[in-house]
């Protein structure tokens, strides 16, 4: 048959088969048929190889080059794309990986047709190269490129490598990114975002030490080790062992290698009788989890077989392997799964990997452009499965599509949410999962509740057929759309559908506010329209010294999704006081989703005691305060989803009232000094702050700079840290602090405004003037409760409470900084949360002619971190000559237990899951 004759064919038959709406010259695709032979060095941890691959070019273009994706480049160093999305996701341990767990593809040669080709680099990324063709390939031609190639395999950080004596040898040899009709694809390796590749025929033969059990993509020919069985687990020789592996129809080829694998296999016979290999490869120690995996492969084939078309290929392997991550991934005909934990996790793992044969390895849309047609829709029949396989009777468990709508629309809510068909590298980590899986998913229940689920499943039925080993994407999912349902899905709901694809916000027609139960444990909740507002009850505790134990309840509705309307009510009855105390706070927020993210207004609020005493009639005392305290915060937008940036901007007002004792006076029975009670004495004080934080994984950073004002002073203030990553794990914190304070009217007022000037040792319970902090003795001067601080101001980590002299405190200027550092890794169990601090400081009257105190004052020892850095306890071991000669006057203070100290930093709870997420 003639070249004219042979394309005219092909564009009949792409005709007939594309359905309406889709011409022969709307569509067209590369041929990639590759012929690779490899050797495994399993000393080195190296691959030696040689590929030889036949492009067919079918496009209506005239090619003058072609890209290369080479990503085992991307292991080479940390200023790869890979690196920096590890680092952008949260991960360091790429990024401070020794030499030896790197890893790259070098030794190549590329020919075309035995002419030398150019290489030439991509600009940005160093694991994608040009193959400058030394003829051009003209439309319906096709040429041959070969080359060499050494790859040294990386431990395994993102799905291959080395790990423990096994590999799992993926993206490993030089592949031809995709050209089609939207141009090149060429593109970096990356751990978030999935792939992309031409179809074709694969010949591979793999030679390694006879030790290893392979599992791979396609179908095993012959394995040298046994000549004649096609068996995947031959007897054992001491000679080098080559298998041989061909399959049509496929884009991609991966392979695992283990001593240990041990292999379970069996057959399926399809609705069509055709009849499949089904193989498990897993080590012996995890049979109590997989010993029923061949059970759970053939049911997900059967399932999947039955809802969208049959399973094409001959064979199914499912692989036992460590790749980087917690759940699985997949390949043509291949899955590899990490080690799971119980045989229902690995039912679920296992069903969305080998559902991923249907939506990848056969309907080959482009995963890193658009992820939902991938992940998404194969997470919608996860959803299916798990409805169709329940959990066995009594257990009752979340579902999967309750939990998506809960967490999709708490996203929503506080705009922190992105469309669907958002590019995996442009999509948050969090996103990642939430949005191209679980919300992706609940757009594909929308389409089948709109078409009616026997419309829907023939949709899919069409889909499957018509696309299958080609590269479809959204444009034709809609077409099929289109031309099967017909009447039934006319174009202004269908354009409304796919219009939802590219914003953000809830999904049409869901309603907002949702039952949380039937949210969490239903297949899928139902769709009433009705509003739910909810209020929790929980008993509350709480204790200082001089309230007691304080019993009361919380009120709050603080959940997930977030309230614009938040509050949280704590009244609390003090078994010590016998009087009502309590905290609560109260706002709106406004998510306005351009210069400002979040915009919130509201009123918090507390009163406890902080005295508590006997008086001369033996009647009990307690002093105490109330803060009222009205603010507005500005939290502003980041340039780009991803950003770890968070900028805010607040004012607010602290309207403080304070009752001590008035007086003592003495009894003249005993000669005793008693209090006698006082009144509230009203204070306020005005703060404008400006927050700015980088919660990235790498060398964080965060500053407060801080305006206060009250009637008779101001303060100017700047706190900020930097943290510096160490590569075994940990690193040293710096902080530095600077204030400024100054009279307004004058210094003539007699008021004692010593308790707000700033100073170098940390700050006691009673300095807290803004009551920010939690103490349990406030003001305490002796005894445990008394060695509470709080690390604010200067921070120097060392109580001299019998000696106001030397605290460096002034109302001029203060400075600081201090240093936290984790110890070397491996000098203590990291069961020992020890870390060791330096604070070294100055103040201006240290500056003065007959200065109190030397020019600079440290203090050095050991900090413990307890409870995600809740609690804190310092041990001061080192310090300036001015502490240490002042505590020599007292040696009943001047002993180790006595000199240490403690902060409780609640604060910190909102750095924990899931506040990191779902800030409130």
């Amino acid at each position: 048959m003639s070249l004219f004759l042979r394309r005219f064919s092909l564009a009949c038959l792409l005709t007939l088969v594309s359905g309406a709406g889709l011409l022969a010259q709307d569509y067209w695709q590369q041929e990639v048929n590759s012929i690779i032979d490899v050797s495994l060095n399993d000393t080195e941890h190296t691959l030696d190889g040689f590929i030889k691959i036949q492009y067919i070019n079918h496009s209506p273009d005239t090619l003058r080059f072609i890209w290369f994706h080479l990503w085992p480049n991307a292991y080479k160093n940390d200023q790869t794309a890979f690196s920096e999305q590890l680092l952008g996701n949260g991960r360091t341990d790429f990024y401070f990986s020794p030499k030896e767990r790197k890893g790259y593809i070098n030794r190549l040669d590329f020919r075309v047709d035995g002419l030398l080709a150019t290489m030439q680099d991509h600009p940005r990324y160093i694991d994608v190269i040009k193959i400058i063709l030394p003829q051009p390939l003209p439309p319906g031609a096709q040429t041959t490129i070969t080359t060499p190639f050494h790859e040294q395999l990386p431990f395994n950080f993102s799905r291959g490598g080395h790990v423990g004596g096994a590999y799992q040898v993926t993206q490993w040899y030089p592949k031809p990114a995709v050209y089609d009709r939207k141009g090149w694809h060429e593109m970096p390796y990356l751990d978030q975002g999935e792939f992309y590749s031409e179809y074709g025929r694969f010949d591979v033969r793999i030679t390694l030490p006879a030790k290893y059990v392979v599992a791979a993509t396609g179908t095993l020919q012959q394995d040298s080790a046994s000549p004649i069985t096609k068996s995947p687990n031959p007897q054992i020789s001491k000679s080098p062992r080559t298998l041989h592996y061909t399959q049509d129809k496929i884009h991609d080829f991966a392979w695992f290698a283990d001593p240990r694998f041990r292999v379970d296999h069996d057959t399926l016979q399809l609705p069509s009788g055709r009849v499949i290999d089904v193989f498990a490869y897993y080590r012996s120690t995890s049979a109590p989890v997989w010993q029923h995996s061949i059970r759970m492969i053939k049911q997900a084939v059967r399932f999947r077989s039955s809802l969208i078309g049959e399973y094409p290929f001959s064979a199914i392997s499912v692989a036992e392997a460590k790749i980087g991550t917690g759940g699985g991934m997949e390949y043509p005909m291949i899955a590899a799964i990490a080690p799971q934990t119980s045989s229902s996790e690995l039912e679920k793992v296992i069903g969305h990997e080998v559902g991923h044969n249907w939506f990848y390895a056969v309907l080959g849309s482009d995963e890193r452009r658009y992820p939902w047609m991938d992940e998404g829709i194969d997470t919608y029949y996860d959803d299916r499965y798990a409805k169709t396989y329940p959990p066995p009777a009594g257990r009752v468990l979340p579902s999967p599509a309750g939990l998506a709508l809960v967490y999709n629309d708490a996203l929503a809510r506080i705009k922190k949410d992105q469309p669907i068909s958002t590019s995996s590298e442009d999509l948050t980590a969090f996103n990642y999962g939430m949005i191209a899986y679980h919300k992706a998913a609940i757009w594909m229940r929308l389409l089948e509740d709109s078409l009616g689920r026997p419309l829907f499943d023939s949709v899919m039925h069409t889909y499957f057929r018509r696309w299958q080993f080609r590269h479809p994407g959204p444009e034709d999912f809609r077409a099929v759309i289109s031309s099967v349902a017909g009447p039934s899905m006319g174009p202004q709901r269908l354009d409304a559908l796919f219009s939802s694809l590219d914003e953000k916000g809830p999904l049409p027609p869901l309603p907002t506010h949702r039952p949380l139960r039937a949210m969490l444990f239903s297949p899928m909740p139902p769709r009433d329209t009705h509003l739910y507002n909810y209020l929790y009850f929980a008993p509350g505790v709480g204790y200082n010294k001089y309230d007691g134990v304080l019993l009361g309840a919380l009120v709050y509705n603080y959940g997930i999704p977030a309230e614009p309307f938040q509050y949280f009510l704590a009244p609390l009855y003090g078994t010590n006081s016998h009087q009502l105390d309590g905290l609560g706070r109260i706002s709106y927020s406004w998510y306005p989703d351009d210069r400002f993210r979040k915009i919130s207004l509201g009123l918090s609020g507390s009163r406890f005691s902080t005295l508590s005493g006997i008086d001369s009639n033996g009647k009990k005392l307690s002093g105490g305060f109330y803060k009222i305290a009205p603010f507005l915060r500005l939290t502003l937008q980041n340039k780009t989803p991803r950003s770890t940036i968070e900028r805010w901007v607040e004012w607010k007002s602290f309207l403080i009232g304070e009752k001590g004792f008035d007086n003592y006076v003495q009894k003249s029975t005993d000669s005793q000094y008693y209090p006698t009670a006082g009144n509230y004495h009203f204070r306020y004080l005005n703060q404008l702050s400006y927050f700015m934080e980088d919660t990235r994984v790498l060398y964080p950073y965060n500053f407060l700079l801080q305006a206060q004002q009250a009637s008779r002073w101001y303060r100017l203030n700047f706190t900020g840290n930097y943290f510096f990553n160490y590569a075994q794990g940990g690193g040293l914190n710096l902080r530095l602090f600077a204030a400024r304070f100054g009279y307004i009217g004058g210094r003539g007022n007699a008021l004692d405004l010593s308790a707000y000037q700033p100073k170098l040792t940390a700050v006691r319970g009673d300095e807290d003037y803004t009551y920010s902090n939690y103490f349990i003795g406030r003001n305490e001067f002796t005894g445990s409760l008394s060695q509470q601080i709080m690390v604010r101001d200067g921070g120097l980590k060392l109580r001299t409470d019998l000696f106001q002299g030397i605290q460096g405190r002034s109302d001029d200027w203060v400075a600081a900084l201090n240093f936290t550092s984790s110890l070397p890794h491996g000098f203590l169990p990291p069961q020992i949360p020890l870390k060791i601090f330096l604070d070294i400081g100055s103040y201006s009257d240290a500056w003065h002619a007959n200065a109190p105190t030397s020019k600079f004052l440290y203090t050095a020892g050991l900090q413990l971190s307890l409870f995600h850095d809740l609690l804190n306890v310092y041990a001061p071991l080192f310090y300036s000559s001015d502490f240490r000669n002042s505590l020599k006057t007292v040696p009943e203070e001047n002993t180790f237990l006595k000199k240490l100290s403690f902060s409780i930093d609640l604060q910190n709870l909102l750095r924990l899951p899931p506040f990191d997420k779902f800030p409130l």
